[in-house]
């Protein structure tokens, strides 16, 4: 190694130690914290983190910098912008999802509030409430909302199957970032993410809201608590997602299909409908579609639900999946029409198995656009054995004396597990390119 490549790492290791006394000293020296309406404030603590954070980013940016001067001087400039930007959008990822680690350590609290007493010793972002205090963490909150479920044993074969297959595709996802990538995992991860898909559906559609309930010391059922309701409201909200998911990919395709492919009178017409449709705002429908429902005794039912969410979802499927057909080839057909496929049989063969990643998407964005719904869901659903997640996570700020928090945070835990199992396990699915060579040259 030349001199100059010397001086420039030890000018990175020069930099690396005055940032970190710079920052020690900005930290060392901020004024002791005091207690001000139940929260521990630090005065000037906002420029003194402000400052410690872009003397961060400036001085990894120059450190980068550095680096490039010793390895590749022309490319220096780049290395410093690239660090510098990565560093900070990090940063900003991190502070992103602070509301989500926030979510989890209160579902871990053992207690039921967000305005219990501090800790006074520790660290200070912990006294601060800004990280979860270690000697609050507990699962009673998870606790209080499984307790009143009970499964049959299939209910908990059905529910190892899924388990084992969520851990599989968490498993594939990590296994390709330490160098073991190869087809078998991905057919694999394809595999348990289809065996997740089934074992949740089996889960949904057999779970009824009879196995929910309490039970008294001489063994009498007793009508669940609100918390512990929250497994049910999981199942209800599955089982309307995802029955409107798959009808709006039953009518989106056909619809799509007919619209990308099909000339016929009226066609350009409705699809201005469609757009038009679109410019209107789910809520200023409630009116009709109350009226509607109730006049075909459709009120809290699942169906009735159903029906008004699929209704939503016709238009904007179809628009996504014509805009999918118009980027394929109609030789794909015409190549299947000429082997003697009809049209309907070139659409089943054909066109449906290379769109299986725009399928996905439409269903996924169907399943989670109801999956968080609240507003119809509330109006059209007045028992609570019918409750989606949304309207029954509304129950827990209802008590009039206080919110209880640690059971709403771990429910919402709970009610976002499903989606994220989902999602992870199509994600490949979702950015396939099944067409490369589709057509026969």
């Amino acid at each position: 190694m030349n001199a100059g490549k010397r001086i420039h790492f030890w000018s990175m290791a020069a930099v690396a130690l005055v940032t970190l006394a710079v920052v020690w000293f900005l930290m060392a020296t901020a004024p002791e914290p005091i207690v001000r309406e139940r929260m521990l404030v630090i005065p000037g603590a906002w420029w003194r983190f402000l400052s410690a954070f872009a003397l961060v980013i400036v001085a990894i940016a120059g450190m980068a910098y550095l680096y490039g001067l010793a390895t590749r001087p022309l490319r220096a400039g780049r290395y410093a912008v690239t660090a510098g930007t990565h560093i900070f959008i990090w940063l900003v990822v991190l502070a992103v999802f602070y509301p989500v680690v926030y979510l989890l350590s209160v579902s871990f609290n053992r207690n039921d509030t967000l305005a219990g007493a501090l800790p006074r010793e520790g660290n200070i972002l912990v006294r601060a409430g800004v990280l979860p205090n270690p000697a609050d963490i507990s699962v009673a909150q998870y606790e209080k909302v499984l307790r009143e479920t009970h499964l049959l044993w299939h209910h908990w074969l059905l529910a190892g199957i899924l388990i084992a297959a969520i851990l599989v595709v968490i498993g594939t996802i990590i296994l390709p970032r330490f160098g073991f990538y190869s087809r078998k995992i991905d057919r694999l991860r394809g595999v348990a993410g289809w065996t997740i898909f089934g074992s949740a559906a089996l889960l949904v559609a057999t779970i009824g809201p009879d196995q929910f309930y309490g039970l008294t010391a001489d063994g009498r059922k007793l009508p669940a608590s609100i918390g512990g309701m929250v497994p049910l409201y999981i199942r209800n909200t599955l089982f309307v997602s995802g029955t409107t998911g798959v009808l709006a990919v039953l009518l989106s395709t056909t619809a799509g299909y007919a619209f990308a492919r099909m000339r016929f009178e009226g066609r350009y017409n409705t699809l201005l409908t469609f757009v038009f449709v679109q410019m209107f705002p789910t809520f200023m429908a409630l009116v009709a579609i109350f009226y509607l429902m109730s006049r075909l005794d459709l009120l809290n039912t699942f169906p009735g639900l159903i029906l008004a969410y699929s209704g939503g979802a016709i238009a904007f499927s179809t628009w996504i999946f014509k805009g999918y057909l118009d980027s394929l080839s109609p030789s794909l057909e015409e190549q299947a029409m000429v082997d003697g496929a009809t049209r309907l049989g070139a659409f089943w063969r054909v066109i449906l198995p290379i769109s299986i990643p725009m399928l996905l998407f439409i269903f996924l964005n169907q399943f989670i656009g109801t999956y968080s719904e609240f507003i119809l869901a509330n109006t059209l659903l007045v028992g609570q054995e019918h409750w989606t997640v949304g309207v029954g996570l509304r129950n827990f700020t209802t008590n009039q004396f206080a919110t209880q928090w640690g059971a709403m945070a771990a429910s919402a835990v709970l009610g976002s597990i499903p989606i994220l199992a989902i999602f992870y396990s199509f994600q490949d699915a979702l950015t396939g390119q099944h067409t490369a060579g589709s057509v026969k040259g």
